[in-house]
């Protein structure tokens, strides 16, 4: 119970700080606390408050966190308490003045990008000071920053300044100019750049990157189309020793974020040494039903490899959806993902090769009840080979929902990996709590992933919310 006495604390005092904030302003924020029990006896708990106030051109935040004992996958050098983001703003209507904690990034984030995600444990942002400008007309605009990056629940020695210009000579047309140097306090300081392009002009978008470093480049084109019913999407980019050592940086990987439990059971990461590779997407929606086709074709960079002078295969795969609307109590969808994964990235030639088959459907009765079951199963001769997997969960309109989950590795191991759990939400509060036996592997958020070690557990995940004006 003494563990989890300052989040009780945290929760019975937001109430009366967001009525004494709403007298003199706005007051927006909320509370995130994710705890887990295992079955060895331990303890972990991730606790976040976040608290953000506005009044006219002013505005500040502060967000504090508390760990215990980081969750396991997290880096235990969180574990403590601390308030690592605090800001404060003046907005103004063509200038902004930040100084303290804050979130940016340059272009796509491949030169620079700060953000969090508290799934990932990750979280860099830049302790400094932030200036903002665009023109009356908004032809020119201008962004300045610099600070110290954040490393746990504190700064570190590594600092970076940053400057970018975008105009916009031409409706539909930006052209953006980006530079960055970044100095850890030891080697010398290294200054990298980028240009930008964009263009929109009806249904057609286009963006073209050019980023530069000291030792390394790359490129980024990506083109999106749609008219009606039909819309479609091809991204390219090639990295070359795009790894930054501060991690201030985005190097999301190039192929579908998979949802699906078993499609995503051996997810592909950038190769940031060195690859070059695409992806599409294509989207048709007819009546009611809902087409998506996607494929992404990655290979590692000779320059990244130490015996080919060839580009080489490190990631591809095929996924085809199709959803249908049978009527309105009545959704199917049917997925179908296939992946070749190297695991080497191309150095060897063997690869893993995964095929997984969704079927998943959700049923709307006349009491107010939502009944989803999913079937899942996954074929493969290398790894841990075969899989399956089922969902069954039912919620209510009223905010309550109950989940039972099993991913059974019959084609190897014989292990089950279960997971039960009940949810209600009222409002802006949320609660979970869950008990099952989690695998271990890579748990990936926007393309970014981390390890997420093996335990049997309960867990406990509190989430608030809240705004006045």
């Amino acid at each position: 119970m003494n563990r989890l006495r300052p989040l009780l604390f945290l929760l019975l005092a937001l109430p009366p700080l967001r009525a004494a904030a709403q007298e003199w302003g706005s007051v927006s924020g909320g509370l995130e606390s994710n705890s887990v029990w295992s079955v060895d006896g331990s303890f972990r708990s991730n606790n976040y408050l976040k608290l953000d106030y506005v009044k006219g051109r002013f505005s500040a935040g502060i967000q504090g966190e508390y760990y215990p004992e980081p969750l396991l996958g997290y880096d235990l050098n969180l574990k403590g308490i601390g308030l690592p983001g605090k800001y404060i703003a003046w907005t103004e209507k063509n200038w902004s003045l930040t100084a303290g904690d804050f979130y940016d990034q340059f272009g796509s984030g491949i030169l620079l990008r700060s953000w969090e995600d508290r799934d990932l444990g990750w979280n860099n942002s830049i302790g400094g000071g932030r200036f903002t400008w665009n023109s009356a007309n908004e032809l020119l605009s201008m962004k300045v920053l610099g600070g110290f990056t954040r490393r746990y629940l504190c700064y570190s020695s590594d600092r970076l300044a940053g400057a970018g210009l975008t105009l916009r000579p031409l409706e539909g047309f930006s052209l953006e100019g980006n530079a960055v140097v970044r100095h850890d306090g030891v080697t010398p300081a290294q200054g990298s750049w980028s240009v930008l392009s964009s263009y929109e002009a009806g249904g057609f978008n286009a963006r073209a990157e050019w980023v530069g470093k000291p030792g390394g480049n790359a490129q980024l084109l990506e083109l999106g189309y749609a008219a009606g019913h039909f819309s479609s999407a091809l991204t390219m980019r090639r990295l070359d020793r795009m790894a930054d050592p501060m991690g201030m940086n985005y190097l999301p990987s190039l192929c579908l974020e998979q949802t699906y439990a078993l499609a995503s059971l051996n997810p592909y990461t950038t190769f940031a040494a060195g690859e070059l590779g695409g992806a599409a997407d294509l989207f048709y929606r007819h009546g009611t039903w809902k087409f998506h086709a996607n494929g992404s074709m990655i290979y590692a960079l000779p320059s990244a490899l130490q015996n080919h002078d060839v580009l080489r295969l490190a990631y591809r795969d095929i996924n085809l959806e199709v959803e249908k609307r049978w009527n309105k109590r009545l959704k199917t969808v049917a997925f179908v993902s296939i992946q070749e994964n190297s695991p080497t990235h191309g150095e060897r030639k063997a690869t893993n090769a995964q095929n997984a088959f969704v079927l998943d459907g959700v049923y709307k009765t006349a009491r107010k009840l939502s009944l989803r079951m999913q079937l899942q199963y996954l074929y493969s001769r290398e790894l841990t080979k075969d899989w399956m997997a089922a969902l069954l969960e039912v919620s209510s309109t009223t905010g309550w929902s109950i989940h039972v989950q099993d991913l059974y590795n019959h084609g190897s191991t014989g292990e089950h990996y279960y997971d039960a759990g009940v949810s209600w939400t009222k409002g802006g509060l949320k609660l979970d709590l869950s008990y099952g036996h989690q695998r271990a592997g890579l748990v990936c958020s926007g393309g970014v992933c981390r390890w997420q070690p093996e335990y049997t557990g309960g867990m406990l995940r509190l989430v608030y919310q809240f705004a006045t004006r």
